[in-house]
């Protein structure tokens, strides 16, 4: 499956190369193949280059799609090392990593989330580009409290974006459950 996902992305003989540059990591825009990953999903397009989140960049490397150096050693970098770069800015990103890889291993687009601890936006499958992400994904680890006013926060804000609110939770063995929120009244 591994290398049909390389075939089809046009990076069967190589994977792309990135830099890290003050904690971000960036791949030049013509670099073949780095348009194949833009349009499923992967990225953002800034000034020439394409940036990729710690979570994104975690998943392509962990497959192989993407070798990232350091900008001022030139020193590549494994996945171990990137996750200690990481969680210096982002002391969540190995949960956010966890859910993240679970929802593409599922099919699933994710981007980026907004304000409110929402860690994602999912888009359904084969929406992504046609339609705006109809799913907000907040992750934490079992066990971890989270204060009741938060969720109630992020649920008002939802429904008025006519969006489900999904709660990842990972448990202590690293799988990744979902739990769909909603309000209903009495």
């Amino acid at each position: 499956m591994y290398n049909d996902c390389l075939r089809l992305a046009g990076l069967e003989k190589k994977p792309l190369k990135g830099l890290l540059t003050n904690g971000k990591v960036y791949v030049k825009k013509d670099e073949s193949g780095v348009e194949v990953l833009l349009e499923k999903g992967y990225g953002e397009k800034l000034n020439g280059e394409v940036e990729f989140s710690p979570w994104e960049t975690l998943y392509l490397v962990g497959e192989g799609w993407l070798e990232v150096f350091d900008e001022k050693t030139g020193e590549k970098l494994g996945f171990e090392k990137l996750v200690e770069i990481f969680s210096r800015e982002d002391r969540s990103v190995w949960s956010k990593y966890l859910v993240y890889r679970d929802l593409r291993s599922r099919g699933y687009v994710v981007k980026k989330g907004f304000g409110q601890g929402v860690d994602f936006r999912v888009y359904e499958r084969g929406a992504y580009g046609k339609e705006a992400a109809k799913i907000l994904v907040y992750s934490v680890f079992e066990g971890e409290p989270i204060p009741i006013k938060n969720l109630i926060s992020l649920l008002d804000s939802a429904r008025n974006m006519k969006k489900d609110v999904v709660i990842g939770v990972i448990e202590r063995r690293g799988e990744v459950v979902y739990y769909a929120l909603s309000t209903f009244n009495l």
